[in-house]
């Protein structure tokens, strides 16, 4: 392919010093792929020896962990649970609430990174196929097809196939029952112009707390990529599918975890109490299967313009579980038993031998008191010896079909390189909730497989169509970059039950402007300064809650603002930025009786989104890496960042900052005022690692520090909040690899990888509430032996 003139040598010899500096050994180097452009915002590659610290196990998302500003928190080590998962960037989140960072594999979008519907990078894409992710802090690149791009950017890259034919085959086994196993084939070059590679790979673990049936991972990945050139237009295609069983992680409040923090609350032996079956863990359950497809002509029009085109398909379907303990009773608009729509008229616990429902004794006021009260209602002591409790399993499936194209065309003119082109998608989402009556609830959760209510049925429908411009003009040392993106974006909902479909809701943008310097001061330092507005759209989520009153929401959007350097010298790499953020409009969603205790298993599509205001951040990134030999290499980075809230909480307090009261006169729970830190963001991150290469011997050690957050506000005079301890966590890697002549084999290669090898005890990521936490993973090992034949 032609390349392009107008690049920063600097910014390309630090990618290429990031992706070489430390390896000691060739047969490292060539699995490692860098894209260098000039860029005038922050933007990081993942160094080659983050790959070798994480265990060919784990998820793709705990690679880019140790960069500058960035926090990834998962259930356990391997990344076995898309519930618990959060991943938090300069102040913005992505978790269970919140959507706020934007996801690409090869550029092209994930379709979202929610738990209902969505799917992040590791659904796609798996360690040994990885070659880099390309990390845009704040700024994001331009063409970035994103619609949650508010703090910036994760691209991760698939690796090429090999000129060479041959076969790979790896098997781990690790911690907590951790097994998997890996095979690859490459076809090296065919047809005088391709080459290809198929993997397979199976993953089990089990949860690390608790013992027996206490869940687990069940998880069967494949890829397919090849790459063909015919002359001026390479022909690149890639299919990835995925599909995986998760049983859930719980997150603990703060006097949990004080009490026992080894356990998350959920249970692993079968009582036959439901209040208390209800917390069984493998009834907490994501089942996911997801298929990514996509092709990509990149037709070299001429020696300085280049057209790339790529169309895509995405099927995403799964299921999220719960066993609620009860059985619902419901009715429609006229108080009519129905199957199908309708609210629930009322919950009970118990039923006689027909399965008739009974009340509890009318002299019984017993409750039990864990895992919350459970009033007489579900307390078998309230009940008869004859009488039989019942259960649900309930079942919230998902299912999203996707179609969509990117394109982009790049030309240099003179002095001015020129970016343009567009994105656009058709997305169609199915929801729907069912009931399913537990067979006997004492004797374990199976349930009978048609559902007596189906609680709801909605379609959704996103139509997104992104445009965007760009110029760079060189002045010699000096780099210009001016642009424009719009995102316009139409949605709509249609109801199966009540056969009517909503208004189309625009969630347009404005035109957004992005500018930028990028001045090479001399031959290793280079200066930078970039301003973007960033936008994320209304999800098509809102639209589930009947009480979202759209007229009043208005799309996210944010304000980054940029200042850095890079520096470059034969041995020592550092960036240094400066940022400042300014977040509007975000969205939240505020539950139906939300401070009760207990979770409300009958929610349905009650509830609603609204706009509570926006954030102020600044902050300042730091990374270096330092060759101390050309074998031995050390590495850290540092975050000091300051969130804060703008505005007061709308939902807590009048307009004259006067907390609000219930409908029962008691004074609303404590909530965010301008100036209050955000809730789960840390001030201060820190990561110190070393790696070691020598003769296909390596062996490496990181450290990362995660500093103290704040939680929910518990009282409003005193505006004291909960507080979440800072926490070291410590991580061991080792390997050995080396070329045989044995028979088959052309090379073997062991790995070893131990996180948190200090056992220490922590709490994680965060729900956004401030309220619950996860508990962070103990320590975990797992070993690969790997051979390529």
């Amino acid at each position: 392919m032609y390349a392009l003139k107008n690049k920063s040598l600097l910014s390309m010899a630090i990618a290429l010093a990031v992706s070489t500096s430390t390896y000691a050994n060739d047969s490292t180097i060539e699995e490692v792929t860098v894209v260098a452009k000039p860029t005038s915002y922050a933007s990081n590659v993942i160094e080659p020896a983050m790959l070798e610290q994480q265990s060919s196990v784990s998820s793709i998302l705990s690679v880019i962990d140790n960069l500058p500003g960035i926090s990834i928190n998962e259930g356990d080590a391997f990344g076995g649970d898309d519930w618990s998962t959060t991943i938090t960037m300069r102040g913005f989140s992505i978790d269970g609430n919140q959507q706020q960072l934007g996801m690409t594999v090869d550029g092209i979008p994930n379709g979202g990174s929610n738990y209902g519907g969505g799917a992040k990078a590791n659904r796609y894409l798996e360690s040994e196929n990885l070659a880099t992710v390309e990390v845009g802090q704040g700024t994001s690149d331009i063409k970035s097809a994103s619609l949650e791009a508010l703090g910036g950017t994760f691209n991760f890259v698939s690796k090429d196939p090999s000129l060479e034919k041959g076969a790979t085959f790896a098997y781990t086994s690790g911690s907590h029952d951790a097994t998997r196993y890996y095979i690859k084939h490459e076809t090296g070059t065919v047809f005088n112009n391709t080459q290809a590679y198929v993997s397979y790979s199976q993953t089990d673990t089990s949860r690390w707390i608790g013992s027996g049936s206490n869940g687990g991972k069940d998880n069967q990945h494949a890829e397919l990529k090849f790459v063909s050139n015919f002359d001026d237009l390479t022909l690149t295609g890639r299919l990835s599918y995925d599909d995986v069983s998760e049983t859930n992680y719980n997150s603990v409040s703060l006097e949990q975890f004080e009490q026992t923090p080894d356990w998350d609350q959920l249970t692993w032996n079968w009582t036959g109490v439901p209040h208390f079956d209800q917390m069984f863990a493998e009834g907490w359950g994501t089942l996911r299967e997801n298929t990514l497809g996509y092709l990509k002509f990149e037709y070299a029009i001429s020696p300085t313009s280049l057209l790339t085109v790529s169309p895509y398909y995405h099927k995403n379907s799964g299921r999220g579980d719960w066993i609620p303990p009860y059985l619902t009773t419901p009715v429609d608009e006229n108080g009519d038993p129905t199957t199908e729509g309708g609210t629930n008229a009322g919950s009970y616990g118990f039923a006689d031998s027909e399965g008739n429902p009974l009340a509890p004794n009318a002299d019984c006021t017993q409750s039990l008191s864990w895992p919350w009260e459970s009033g007489p209602g579900l307390n078998p002591a309230c009940y008869d010896a004859t009488a039989t409790p019942v259960m649900s399993y309930r079942h919230t499936h998902y299912n999203k079909d996707r179609l969509g194209v990117t394109a982009n065309y790049q030309a240099t003119f003179g002095d001015h390189d020129i970016e343009a082109g567009f994105w656009y998608e058709q997305s169609e989402r199915d929801e729907s909730r069912d009931w399913h009556k537990v067979i006997d609830a004492r004797i374990y959760h199976h349930f009978d497989s048609t559902p007596y209510w189906t609680q709801y049925k909605n379609t959704f429908d996103t139509d997104t169509f992104k445009w965007y411009l760009q110029d760079s003009i060189n002045f010699g040392d000096l780099t210009l970059n001016i642009g424009a993106k719009q995102y316009l974006v139409e949605l709509q909902k249609y109801d199966h039950f009540a056969n009517e479909r909503s208004d189309k809701v625009d969630s347009d943008s404005d035109v957004l402007f992005s500018g930028g310097v990028l001045y090479q001061l001399n031959n290793s330092t280079e200066l930078f300064a970039s301003y973007s507005e960033n936008f994320s759209a209304i999800k098509d989520g809102v639209l589930e809650r009947d009480s979202s009153t759209l007229t009043n929401i208005e799309p996210e959007t944010a304000d980054n603002i940029d200042f850095g350097v890079r520096y470059q010298a034969d041995r020592l790499t550092l960036t240094a930025t400066a940022y400042s953020v300014k977040f509007d409009n975000r969205i939240t969603f505020i539950a139906p009786g939300s401070g009760t205790d207990g979770i409300d298993y009958t929610i349905g599509t009650n509830g609603s989104y609204v706009n509570v205001g926006g954030i102020d951040s600044n902050g300042l990134e730091l990374a270096a890496s330092y060759m101390l030999t050309p074998s031995w290499s050390v590495y850290s980075s540092y975050t000091n960042s300051s969130s804060e809230y703008s505005s007061d909480d709308p939902n807590a307090y009048d307009s004259q900052g006067v907390i609000l009261r219930d409908e029962s006169g008691n004074e609303v729970a404590p909530s965010f005022r301008k100036g209050d830190s955000i809730i789960d963001s840390s001030e201060d991150l820190f990561v110190v690692s070393t790696d070691y290469f020598s003769d296909g011997f390596r062996v490496g050690l990181s450290a990362k520090y995660t500093g103290e957050r704040l939680g929910a506000w518990q009282d409003e005079d005193t505006r004291t909040r909960n507080k979440v301890d800072g926490y070291t966590v410590l991580d061991f890697n080792a390997g050995y690899s080396t070329d045989v002549d044995a028979g088959p084999f052309k090379a073997i290669d062991v790995s070893f990888v131990v996180y948190n090898v200090t056992d220490k005890s922590y709490l994680a990521g965060g729900t956004g509430n401030g309220a619950t936490y996860y508990i962070g993973a103990p320590r975990t090992a797992a070993v690969t032996f790997t051979a390529d034949f």
